[in-house]
């Protein structure tokens, strides 16, 4: 598989979602963000790496011939049925280990680190009478995930010995295995005990489990700590504590302790590294390491070459075809140059990884060094490797094992200067100040935009003691002295807004009284405020009188946090929505998001290469804690769900042209097309068993498909309809608004033309829809427990219920009442503002005043539920 172009469509596809849900209003805004992507800014240049090859040892078999491991450790430790020759950092672990020192190993990945105490470990108890149920080794990892694989190798490898009990008994203990399997391992201690440190902690503690450590039941030779380098600040240092108590517990002063890891220390000569790698492994285990007991890796080429490489022979190489034979490809002089470049570099008397760089680098090298051209230089080294992690030694590992480093960031802010639109500076990069321009200081605040139109705003404080505007970033808080806002900087030709729209405010900020309409107390605060602003955050309240700093300022509407209404769109939001649903910012796509649709790209583009098996397509992904480990898969198992339910919808809708709602839910199960034991916790094809799960199944697929048709409740992974990809109508209603003689009852809507009747009546019954104002089963509170419990005593995960979800129940509209579920008819309501005004009547001067508006409602609503709509 070609690593570079699944990079690239990695890229496309994460660059596509990046832009599809920035919605910027300003042209020149949009340019520069869509500019900036283009380039890269949040997704580097890979760093290209190669895996070294290491120097190789002798075999296992070689030390058993010699005595240094016991006989039965060359049937145990075998690949393919032919004994398994180690490296030389592995044969040096044993070596070390024969000697009883404690040692660290510090080598790559793919090294075989296991192996460095697994050999000593297992040598060491078929030695030592293994016929007694004592735990002999206890190795420690930071992840179950690593304990259960390691946990397989140690079954694959004692297999080797063939049926019956082997020698060799080892268990696994963590916090997943159930009780029993507890109990038995403490009534027959294994020899060899795979934990991590957090079980370890209350193996201590336990009196029941002192089997597996007290001096007296036990007889612990070996101490591993894996992936030692994770064990840093205050978990490293209760680490070492708890390694000391184990000691004690254990009483055996000649407890060998082991410690791998890939990473420890950077920088330095080898000496140097070493030394460090000591200190820290003796504080960690709370006795002397050597240095000469840290053991590192020893590199080799994975080509070699005979004689010296020149630039002439490089640039007669550039242009030669590239070979597809093993023995004429390792030939090629640029094959070396790439390895030295991209793999290891030589020092005195070993060989040490080179520093990742990117393939321009590279090429950029490569050019300069023969003259060439960068790009033909780039495209040919692309090639080569590609090529290279084709071709296979004869030990079946590649010429190049080909890594790429991609590092992906979530990105800031766009920033900008407070400024016409036309003269602000723009940037990516956090920053407090912008150049100078004209000897003014020039602030920087990060712009947020409109969910809705794109306008938009400036994230500022407001510091009123100072008559200033200061930057407010995404973790600020408000301060005593200072509270939170945006700022919109106008324009003098097309203005967004003026003083004299104070009606164009959201109409629930209004009270009709005997006077008019007031504004209530509880929003004067939020009403837009007016500044001019100099370009280094400093506002006055009226325009400015002295000509050089009037030059310079520019006027802006100031509205505080909440936010509550867009000046630009006039969308209307409640204190209780939180700002990520109003506004978007150029990091807004989230993390947990970003990261499962990365996931999700890399597992498509490795499905369609033929020549991967089906067994390799995998990912694996690392996070902080277990915590996010779990809310990381909990949202891809969710996002994937989601993602074949609509998929499912989607490919339903052209076998059947038109789906309603009678049969949707039978066309998406069929589409679906799931076999019954990925859904059903009984599966079956006789009885009752296929009907009463496809009953059940059903069910919940109509539940999600109609909970998912709300608007806006996935920003970041808006719906079918919203993509443009499904579109809902309702049957007749353009039939129904032709019809003039049935809305003479009504003076606006008589005299309305059939296509602005269907235009409003469509937008109602949509306003309808979208708030889940449906008369369907799943909907009704009083089915919620039948439906969940029928669903969760058939299905299986994930196509179940959680316990504590609380199904939505249908919403109903009322003009008034006093049930809080009800939603608002009322003429400042949203949706009877978009009825009163005259962007629902174009031919009207004013908006309905709220008589008239309630007749029009009434004969609405009368009509559509004779109509059979309501």
């Amino acid at each position: 598989m070609n690593i570079f172009n699944l990079r690239d469509h990695v890229i496309n596809d994460y660059h596509q979602y990046v832009e599809s849900f920035l919605n910027i209003r300003d042209e020149r805004i949009r340019d520069f963000v869509s500019g900036e992507l283009s380039k890269g800014v949040l997704w580097s240049d890979p760093l290209v790496q190669l895996n070294p090859s290491y120097e190789t040892g002798r075999m296992v078999s070689d030390l058993v011939a010699q005595g240094t491991l016991d006989p039965l450790c060359e049937k145990i430790f075998r690949r393919n049925d032919k004994s398994i020759q180690l490296y030389h950092h592995q044969e040096e672990a044993i070596y070390t280990a024969a000697k009883r020192e404690h040692y660290v190993l510090t080598t790559g990945t793919g090294s075989g680190k296991s192996l460095t105490y697994l050999i000593p470990i297992i040598d060491h108890i078929l030695k030592n009478d293994p016929s007694k149920e004592q735990v002999r080794a206890l190795i420690v990892y930071p992840m179950n995930a690593l304990i259960n694989s390691q946990h397989e190798a140690i079954k694959e490898l004692l297999g080797n010995l063939g049926d019956g009990k082997p020698p060799i008994t080892f268990g696994r203990y963590t916090g997943q295995e159930k009780q029993d399997e507890r109990e038995r391992l403490q009534q027959h201690p294994p020899h060899i005990l795979l934990t991590n440190y957090m079980m370890l902690e209350l193996m201590m503690s336990r009196p029941a489990e002192r089997v597996f450590l007290d001096r007296t039941l036990s007889k612990l030779d070996f101490l591993v700590l894996d992936e030692l380098h994770t064990y840093t600040g205050r978990q490293g240092a209760d680490v070492s504590m708890l390694v000391r108590r184990v000691r004690q517990r254990c009483g055996n002063n000649n407890l060998l302790c082991i410690g791998t890891s890939a990473t420890m220390v950077t920088g330095g000569s080898r000496d140097e590294q070493r030394a460090a790698v000591a200190s820290v492994a003796s504080k960690i285990f709370g006795t002397k390491v050597k240095s000469d007991s840290i053991i590192d890796e020893r590199l080799k080429r994975s080509v070699e070459y005979a004689g010296d490489i020149t630039p002439a022979m490089l640039r007669e190489s550039l242009t030669r075809e590239i070979s597809e034979s093993y023995n004429d490809f390792v030939k090629n002089p640029l094959v070396p140059w790439i390895e030295e470049n991209f793999g290891i570099q030589k020092e005195t008397d070993f060989f040490r990884r080179r520093v990742p760089i990117t393939l321009i680098e590279g090429a950029k090298r490569l050019s300069e060094l023969t003259g060439t051209d960068g790009p033909v230089c780039e495209e040919r080294i692309r090639r080569l490797l590609h090529k290279g992690s084709e071709l296979r030694h004869q030990d079946n590992t590649p010429v190049f094992a080909v890594r790429l480093h991609q590092f992906i960031s979530k990105g800031d802010s766009v920033y900008a200067t407070i400024e016409d639109s036309e003269d602000r500076h723009l940037t990516l990069n956090g920053q407090r100040f912008a150049e100078e321009k004209d000897g003014n200081e020039r602030l920087l605040a990060p712009l947020v935009f409109c969910r809705i139109c794109g306008q938009e705003y400036y994230q500022v404080f407001r510091n009123e003691h100072e008559s200033s505007f200061e930057p407010r970033l995404a973790n600020d808080v408000e301060r005593d002295d200072h509270y939170g806002g945006y700022l919109l900087v106008d324009k003098e030709k097309n203005p967004v807004w003026d003083e004299s729209r104070i009606d164009d405010l959201p109409d629930q900020w209004f009270r009709e009284t005997k006077k008019g309409r007031t504004l209530k107390s509880e929003y004067k605060e939020f009403v837009p405020q007016r500044f001019f602003i100099t370009p280094s955050g400093v506002y006055h309240d009226k325009p400015i009188k002295d000509a050089v700093i009037s030059k310079s300022a520019t006027l802006a509407w100031f509205l505080p946090m909440p936010f509550l209404t867009c000046l630009s769109c006039g969308t209307a939001y409640d204190k209780r929505t939180k700002e990520f649903a109003k506004l978007a910012q150029l990091s807004s796509e989230g993390r947990s998001t970003a990261t499962t649709l990365l996931c999700i790209s890399n597992l498509t583009q490795m499905k369609k290469e033929e020549t991967l098996k089906k067994e390799s397509i995998k990912m694996l992904s690392f996070t902080d804690n277990r915590q996010d480990a779990s809310l990381q898969s909990g949202h891809f198992n969710d996002f994937v769900q989601v993602g074949l339910l609509r998929s499912a919808i989607y490919k339903a809708l052209p076998e059947n042209g038109v789906l309603d709602h009678s049969d949707i839910a039978t066309a998406v199960v069929r589409a679906l097309n799931l076999p019954q034991s990925t859904y059903a916790q009984n599966a079956g094809d006789i009885g009752v068993l296929p009907k009463r799960n496809l009953e059940a199944f059903t069910e919940y697929v109509e539940y999600r498909v109609y909970h998912d048709l709300r608007r806006g409740w996935r920003i970041v992974q808006p719906n079918l309809e919203q993509c443009g990809l499904l579109k809902i109508e309702f049957a007749g209603l353009e039939d129904v608004c032709r019809k003039a003689d049935l809305w003479q009852n009504n003076e606006i809507l008589a005299t309305a033309t059939p296509e602005t009747r269907y235009s409003v009546t469509k937008a109602f019954l949509t306003h309808l829809r979208h708030s889940l104002a449906l008369d369907a089963r799943c909907f009704e509170g009083i089915n919620h427990e039948a439906i969940k419990r029928k669903v969760n005593q058939t299905l299986k995960e994930p196509w179940i219920f959680d316990d504590d979800e609380r199904l939505i129940e249908g919403k109903w509209f009322a003009w008034g009442g006093n049930n809080p579920q009800d939603m608002s008819l009322h003429p400042i309501s949203v949706l009877g503002k978009y009825l009163r005004s005259s962007r629902a009547w174009p031919w009207l001067n004013s908006q309905l005043d709220a008589e008239a508006y309630e007749r029009l409602l009434r004969t609405l609503v009368d009509l559509l539920h004779r109509a059979g709509y309501l």
